[in-house]
């Protein structure tokens, strides 16, 4: 049985070939935009009865300040066909990728998924069962491999993206003699395989630090500012202020409403405070002006 890489073909649906809070944020190195029914992903398998085999896409992220941790792998599916198993693994990689493959990179996170045809032209999440734990600048670097199909007609082609690509990702398939490491582009010129997209989805789902300030812009508006009677407080994301702190800018709690959405600060004298929110994800921290 001959193997050689292939184009999915989409139409035909045959393999031919300070204080401080966490909010979640994707990393992304094709805009996240896809996947497209109509670009042409790179894989290896047979050419006898579209079979796939084993593939590994691989994509490194250098992690940014304020990252903290990876919650889960976003990642395209450009066609599936009967039932087709997908391994995630997250890596940190010792050096620059891919000169850190192989021995320079450790698994640090995986998760498995099953994708059907339910999963067809869709970005799913393998969410890993805790939050993996990163640094700033940390190289991650991620891996989707398909196990090779043992049922005839089983095929899978990884989504592909219509944004553009800010780093290459790349392909190992031992089937096909790729057992280095080796970008998707290079791979489809050196096979005149011209309808390949390269810019496959794989992303981050990450959690970002951000200050309480950030917090309460992001999430609540206040008004009258100044104010003279009563600070009303409005969430603008559903967040529900539990408990809402007045205080002076030395840190002395003045007072204090549980389950609210106004104060009453009449009775202060004039000047600067500070407005602690805390809600179920974190605190958020605003001044305002009595007057």
């Amino acid at each position: 049985m001959s193997k050689k890489l292939h184009l999915l073909v989409a139409a035909l649906g045959l393999f031919i070939g300070s204080s401080v809070n966490a909010q979640q944020t994707t990393l992304s190195q094709t805009g996240g935009v896809g996947p497209h029914a109509t670009e042409g992903s790179l894989s290896c398998g047979s050419s006898a009865n579209a079979q796939i085999s084993e593939n590994s896409y691989w994509r490194a992220y250098t992690i940014p300040a304020n990252i903290v941790a990876v919650d889960a792998v976003k990642m395209g599916v450009r066609n599936v066909t009967g039932s087709v198993s997908i391994e995630v693994n997250l890596y940190n990689s010792s050096g620059a990728f891919p000169g850190s493959y192989p021995n320079g990179l450790t698994k640090i996170g995986t998760q498995t998924l099953n994708l059907s045809s339910a999963n067809n032209q869709s970005v799913v999440d393998a969410t890993f069962s805790a939050p993996v734990p990163v640094s700033t600048g940390d190289i991650i670097v991620v891996e989707v491999k398909n196990a090779a199909a043992t049922n005839p007609n089983n095929t899978y082609g990884i989504g592909v993206s219509g944004g553009s690509e800010t780093g290459s990702a790349y392909i190992t398939a031992p089937t096909c003699g790729l057992t280095t490491m080796e970008t998707i582009t290079k791979v489809a010129a050196d096979n005149n395989l011209s309808n390949v997209n390269p810019k496959v989805i794989i992303d981050l789902l990450v959690n970002e630090t951000v200050s309480t300030q950030d917090f309460f812009a992001q999430n609540f508006s206040m008004y009258p500012n100044p104010v003279t009677d009563v600070l009303n407080v409005d969430s603008v994301n559903g967040l529900n202020a539990n408990e809402i702190r007045v205080m002076d800018l030395t840190g002395k709690v003045l007072k204090v409403q549980k389950d609210a959405s106004s104060v009453n600060v009449s009775d202060l004298a004039t000047g600067t405070y500070l407005i602690e929110i805390t809600t179920n994800e974190g605190k958020a921290t605003s001044k305002f002006i009595k007057k």
